[in-house]
């Protein structure tokens, strides 16, 4: 069963997420050879207070 973790930001709406989990299930399919039933996909979202880049909170950009 492959597990593919997202981890972003917070904000995404539903349609949005479920855009992404299409797109990478196809991906997952069409170049991996996954059976479409077995990928799974998880959204993590944290908040800018949670999330640094470079050494800096992305509340602080």
């Amino acid at each position: 069963m492959p597990l593919v973790q997202i981890t972003m930001l917070a904000g995404r709406t539903a349609d949005q997420k479920r855009k992404l989990a299409r797109r990478i299930t196809d991906a997952m399919v069409e170049d991996a050879g996954a059976k479409r039933e077995a990928v799974v996909v998880a959204f993590h979202e944290v908040s800018k207070e949670s999330y640094a880049s470079g050494g800096v909170l992305m509340a602080d950009k």
